[in-house]
């Protein structure tokens, strides 16, 4: 029986109207009360077939563990969210639609053209608290809140007591209505709340306050069910329905069409670790075993209630993702968790993650036997990625085909999750760590972030590569997936232990105030140490929410194996110095990385080595490719350098940035690296002899057999402290690069060799650089000792002094924790202040603390227009205009239109300085007049950088002329900066 049986409505009642079409479906509309059924009968397909066993656990548990009463709240309040629609202030904006109204007997004064009404969703909150009041609901703005919510951001305080002005002498009808409509309002609201079945709940929830972190979700939920009623192709205009049983097969075949795949439901793991270990990853060969690091994590996780913090401290290439994947499966199995998602530092490592976890995830099986699977790739360009192309084939509309014609997938990128702010829904989620943070920042439709991370596993990989300023948003993220019970996987090479402190803090709700502050938290007990003193690595942390002091959080799994050693030296910053040591060193070959802190650096590098060692020899990789030559860059570096020795090159060198030193699996026998701080080098370092190549690793060149780094980006090697080279101290802080270089001269033997150990004093290096000041004042007994400490001191005051600005910045658009347990907090106000971003690259950019960047489109300009670069559009042969963008004044070929929107390049940063911004903004829009870009959904709103034949570009300002140049070998460079009427 359906629960819409037996009751009926008045005329009245059913007159009101919801949606209209558009276009040839101008004429057609749906009532309300369809479109409130249509909302709950979605929501309740959310909650049965779609949505994960801990979030519905989650939300069951908020409302006295039951799981009925949840499921009716969800459909209840999914079918009121727009009960403000029962308004004149909303039912006059189609006049057509008006008149019928009035027909019925409610009036729709006309007064309302010259006055503008509050928002539906500010009405209808006001609607449902006031029925709620009449209840004797204790509560009823909380649940008010969430209809007031459905928008994407609840209504300030203001909003509700000043702005709708109920029934206020002032506006008598105009916004609410009188007496008339507050019956029709009553028929809704009491209709709905027997239909979906909350009647039979009233008396639990009539006393019941609802936690804050629960209302995000319900939210989230509500929004949700909108979207998908909303749609037209899943729930056609109709004008009634004759018989009310028809709503449940109306949602029915919605649903069928939409075919959202339901969540993951993990098996409970029955193997042993090792046979576990092969199971997940065919193609291992068949004598690996687990690494000490690997079998000590799914030990942990293993003895884990479901929920909690795992940590995972081990050394590059020691297999910390499959780690993380095998625990994740365990944990997910133990919380009833509906898929994972895992963020990274950039696209290149998203990319390069992508194909790993779904190739993992084809082995993973599911307790309800084969099972379709939604997985999206989540950043700005995921389209260029082949493996996430090739699942998005089997359907060729928005929504997707029948589903009967893709259930054979495993593994598909459902495109519903394609849609914006829609990405992390899907249960299989890879993406930039942005993607996360943004579940921390003021903005609207924020609820959905979180219900999509609610339900998952989360892993976050390089948790030690984010400074202060993403820190703040991630510790944030890290307390509201704490209140959900979220299982948070965190991985590291290199962690300092007060950092790893204040994750664990974060996760159980005690996240920081300030650098430097003070904090009433309880003591987390010290990491262990191993028989020499040092911190015990690889580390294995396990923290649950609460704050107690376990006294088995800590696993230790050493490796018995010796490690690596590498000699580390220093070497003058000159460019004769540097060619001449890598001669020698490649003289019977080899393959070495020169990495640079800045593009500038490596450009000027590569330019010099490649006079020398021939364009074959010499690759450069760094951010300011277009984005489709950055992810072939990645894909020619994972093909020669990777884990497979067949395409190694005889002798190479790869020239690059920091893109070489995050996630990327390649593989060098010597480096040269400019100066980082200590875990950022050990990252860099961690490239060298990262796989076994022969016994004793004899299948490199002789010379190269024992691993070396050489580090320059100092001019004065001698100074105390030394020099650092121009433009380095603008990337990373000074302190850290000369605490860096402190704590390395202190391994210092009695020939003066610095020696390295890989994996074993990674974690000793990191705890001294991150240290207190007496520990350095031991390192410095020489005669410069006191001016060391004098520099030094300074530098860390400055450390700290930024941190604590970044730290500001970054709080003043920072989400608030979730209220305390017992504090009955609505939605109300929750967003203050909040950011208006419609889109997202803006939120993206909101949490990350870089200064203001340029992004435009390179193509190159001929006589009649523009087109791509030849080597882009030769990569795809079914252009059909052969890669021509038109004239700029009319919308270009929807496909070739794409791929520019994809061969996107960020402007040096002499370009995009605060007092040259806007100067530059406004060169671009009127050197190339595109307003016809306009009219395509790739290319609205982008900036355009026009090349020449020889692909050569200008830009001027009223004061400078810049003058650029780009190639597939180099990338974008600045040739040349002046001022206007100097002589070139």
């Amino acid at each position: 029986m359906s629960p819409f049986d037996g009751v009926a409505l008045s005329l009245q009642a059913r007159s009101l109207w919801a949606k209209t079409g558009g276009g040839e479906e101008r004429n057609l509309w749906s009532p309300l009360y369809v479109h409130m059924a249509d909302s709950a009968c979605v929501a309740r397909k959310l909650w049965d077939e779609w949505l994960s066993e801990s979030a519905k656990r989650f939300i069951a548990d908020s409302v006295n563990d039951d799981e009925d009463a949840a499921s009716a709240l969800v459909a209840w309040l999914a079918g009121v969210h727009d009960i403000g629609k029962a308004t004149p202030g909303f039912q006059y904006k189609v006049l057509e639609r008006a008149e019928l109204v009035e027909e019925m007997g409610l009036r729709v004064p006309r007064s309302h053209m010259m006055n503008r009404p509050p928002s539906h969703a500010n009405m209808g909150e006001v609607l449902l608290e006031n029925w709620l009041d009449e209840r004797g609901w204790d509560y009823s703005r909380m649940f008010g809140s969430i209809v007031g919510a459905h928008h994407g951001s609840p209504p300030s305080e203001g909003a509700i007591l000043e702005d709708i002005k109920v029934r206020s002498e002032s506006f008598p009808i105009e916004n609410l209505g009188d007496g008339e409509w507050s019956s029709l309002q009553e028929e809704l609201l009491s209709w709905l709340f027997e239909a979906t079945g909350m009647v039979e709940h009233e008396p639990l929830f009539r006393t019941l306050a609802i936690p804050r972190s629960t209302q995000v979700l319900l939210s989230a939920l509500v929004i949700m069910s909108d979207w998908i009623a909303s749609n037209s192709d899943f729930f056609p205009l109709i004008s009634h329905v004759g018989d009310q049983s028809e709503f449940l097969s109306r949602a029915d075949e919605a649903w069928s069409s939409l075919a959202l795949p339901p969540a993951w439901h993990a098996q409970r793991v029955e193997l042993a670790s090792q046979e576990f270990f092969h199971s997940r990853f065919r193609d291992l060969p068949k004598n690996s075993n687990l690494r000490p690091a690997q079998k000590e994590a799914i030990k942990a996780a293993s003895g884990m209630d479901g929920s909690g913090l795992l940590i995972i401290e081990a050394p590059m290439g020691n297999g910390k993702t499959e780690a993380s994947l095998l625990c994740s499966e365990i944990l997910a199995s133990k919380n009833g968790s509906g898929g994972i998602a895992y963020l990274l530092p950039t696209m290149a490592t998203s990319n390069a993650m992508f194909g790993r976890v779904e190739k993992w995830l084809e082995a993973v099986p599911d307790s309800r036997g084969r099972s379709m699977r939604s997985m999206q790739l989540l950043h700005s360009k995921a389209a260029l990625n082949s493996d996430y192309a090739k699942l998005r084939h089997w359907g060729n509309t928005w929504m997707g085909d029948d589903a009967k014609s893709c259930v054979e997938e495993d593994v598909v990128a459902h495109q519903w999750f394609g849609g914006k702010k829609r990405g992390l829904l899907s249960s299989f989620v890879v993406g930039t760590v942005d993607q996360l943070l943004m579940a921390a920042l003021k903005t609207k439709h924020v609820q959905l972030r979180h219900l999509g991370l609610a339900g998952k596993i989360v892993v976050v990989d390089e948790v030690h590569a984010y400074d202060a300023y993403m820190n703040t948003y991630l510790d944030r993220v890290l307390t509201w997936l704490g209140s959900y019970g979220v299982p948070t996987i965190l991985l590291s090479a290199t962690l300092p232990a007060e950092r790893r402190n204040e994750l664990i803090h974060a996760y159980r709700g005690r996240d920081r105030k300030t650098a430097g502050s003070r904090s009433r938290r309880k003591d987390i007990p010290e990491s262990p140490r191993d028989d020499s003193g040092n911190p015990a690595y690889p580390l294995i942390t396990v923290a649950t929410r609460k704050d107690a002091l376990e006294d088995d959080m800590y696993r230790v799994c050493a490796d018995p194996l010796a490690g690596t050693n590498v000699i580390v030296r220093g070497l003058e910053d000159d460019n004769d110095t540097l060619i001449a040591q890598l001669c020698d060193l490649l003289s019977d070959g080899g393959c070495a990385c020169v990495l640079r802190d800045t593009v500038s650096r490596a450009q000027a590098t590569y330019e010099q080595l490649k006079q020398t060692f021939g364009n074959s020899c010499v690759m450069l990789v760094h951010s300011r490719f277009i984005a489709i030559d950055r992810m072939k860059n990645d894909e020619e570096l994972l093909r020669l350098l990777g884990p497979d020795s067949k395409n190694r090159p005889n002798k190479f060198i790869v020239v690059g940035t920091q893109v070489i030193e995050q996630s990327l699996d390649i593989d060098f026998d010597v480096m040269i690296t400019d100066v980082a701080p200590i875990d950022l080098l050990l990252q860099r370092m961690g490239r060298l002899h990262r796989h076994q190549r022969g016994v004793n690793q004899s299948h490199r060149p002789e010379k190269l057999r024992q691993a070396r780094c050489y580090i320059v980006g100092v001019e004065n090697w001698k100074g105390a402290p030394p020099e650092i080279s121009k433009g380095i101290e603008y990337v990373y802080p000074r302190a850290l690069l000369w605490r860096s270089l402190l704590s390395l001269r202190a391994r210092r033997n009695e020939t003066g060799v610095v020696k390295i150990n890989f994996p074993h004093d990674i974690a000793s290096l990191v705890e001294l650089v991150y240290s207190s000041d007496e520990t350095f004042t031991k390192l410095l007994s020489d005669e410069g000792a006191k001016r060391w400490m004098e520099e030094l001191r300074a530098a860390d005051e400055d450390l700290l002094r930024n941190r604590k600005i970044a730290q500001g910045r970054a709080s003043a658009w920072l989400l608030d924790k979730p209220p305390k347990t017992g504090r009955a907090a609505s939605l109300v106000g929750w967003l203050r202040d909040s950011y208006s971003l419609t889109d997202d690259a803006k939120a993206r950019a909101a949490v990350r603390d870089t200064d203001e960047s340029i992004e435009v489109v390179a193509v190159r300009e001929r006589c009649d227009g523009f087109e791509l670069f030849p080597w882009v559009a030769s990569g795809n042969n079914n252009l059909p205009s052969g890669g021509f963008l038109g004239d700029g004044f009319n919308a270009p070929d929807d496909e070739a239109a794409r791929l520019a929107a994809n061969c996107t390049v960020t402007l040096p940063p002499a370009l995009s300085a605060p007092w040259n911004y806007e100067c530059v903004i406004n060169a671009l829009e009127t050197q190339a007049q595109v307003s016809g870009w306009q009219e395509s959904r790739w290319l609205r709103g982008q900036l355009i950088m026009a090349f020449d034949s020889s692909f050569n570009a200008s830009i001027e300002t009223d004061a400078y002329i810049y003058r650029l140049h780009y190639s597939r070998e180099a990338g974008l460079e600045l040739i040349e900066s002046r001022k206007k009427g100097e002589v070139a």
